[in-house]
C-alpha cells in the first residue's frame, strides 16, 4: 500500500481546489504608536507608499486601516481587472466633460480617519481638485473623494467590503458603489442613509453626485463575469 501525504494530495488536486486566497491582516499599531509625534502624516504616507512600491510585482496590494491593521490582499484576477477598467474608462471620459479627476486603484489616498485605502475607482469633484496640489506634485490625496467604487473579486467576501464602504461614507464620500458581479447586485451608499440594494440592474445612475453619468453595469460587468465560489 502506498501512503500519500496531505501535501501530496493538495499538489495532486491543484491549487484551484483550495479556493481563492483571502486578505491577511497584520496588526502594526504598536509600530505606528512608537513613531507618533516623530513622523508627520505626510512622512507616514511616504513610508507606506515606499512599502507598497518595494513589494510591487509580488502579487498583492497593501492597505492600512485607521485601527493600525496592515491589510495584505491578493491582486484582483483578470475578471476583476477588466471590470475596474470598464468603470474607470467611462468615468474618465465623463470627467473630461464635467470636470474633476477620475482615478483607478493606483491612487495613493489617506482618509481623514488615517486609513490608507485604494478604491477600485474614484472621482474627485472640481471643488476638491481645486483645493489640492497639482497631481504632478505627488503625495497622497488627503480627503475622501466625492465618489468611490469597489468591485468584488474572487478573493473578497462581502462583509469587509461593506465595512469599507461605510468607512468611505463616514469620511465624506457623497456616493459609493459596491458592485458584486457574482450575485449581480449593486450596493449604493450615500451619507445619512442606509445602503440601497439594486438587484440585477442593467444600469446604475450617478446622479446627482455624478450628473449625467450612467454606467451599463449589466452589459459591461455582470454579463462578462465568470462565476466564482464565495465564502
Amino acid at each position: 500500500m502506498t501512503t500519500t501525504t496531505s501535501a501530496q494530495n493538495v499538489a495532486a488536486k491543484g491549487t484551484e481546489d483550495l479556493g481563492p486566497l483571502r486578505p491577511l491582516s497584520v496588526n502594526i499599531r504598536p509600530i505606528l504608536e512608537s513613531v507618533a509625534g516623530l513622523l508627520t502624516d505626510a512622512e507616514i504616507d511616504d513610508w507606506f507608499e515606499g512599502l507598497d512600491r518595494v513589494n510591487e510585482g509580488r502579487g498583492f496590494c497593501l492597505e492600512l486601516t485607521a485601527e493600525g491593521e496592515l491589510v495584505i490582499s491578493p491582486m484582483v484576477n483578470i475578471d476583476g481587472l477588466f471590470a475596474e477598467t470598464e468603470l474607470i474608462t467611462d468615468l474618465k471620459v465623463w470627467s473630461r466633460e464635467y470636470g474633476g479627476y477620475a482615478f483607478g486603484a493606483n491612487a495613493n489616498m489617506r482618509l481623514p480617519d488615517g486609513s490608507r485605502i485604494r478604491p477600485g475607482a474614484l472621482w474627485l469633484s472640481p471643488e476638491q481638485t481645486a483645493a489640492m496640489p497639482p497631481v504632478s506634485a505627488g503625495g497622497a490625496i488627503t480627503f475622501c473623494p466625492a465618489f468611490v467604487a469597489e468591485i468584488m473579486s474572487a478573493a473578497d467576501t462581502l462583509a469587509p467590503l461593506q465595512h469599507k464602504m461605510e468607512r468611505y461614507a463616514a469620511n465624506g464620500a457623497r456616493l459609493g458603489w459596491l458592485i458584486d458581479p457574482y450575485r449581480r447586485r449593486v450596493h449604493v451608499y450615500r451619507p445619512d442613509a442606509g445602503p440601497e440594494l439594486l438587484d440585477d440592474p442593467e444600469t446604475i445612475s450617478g446622479a446627482p453626485v455624478l450628473p449625467g453619468f450612467v454606467f451599463e453595469v449589466g452589459r459591461r460587468i455582470f454579463d462578462l463575469h465568470r462565476p466564482a465560489r464565495q465564502g
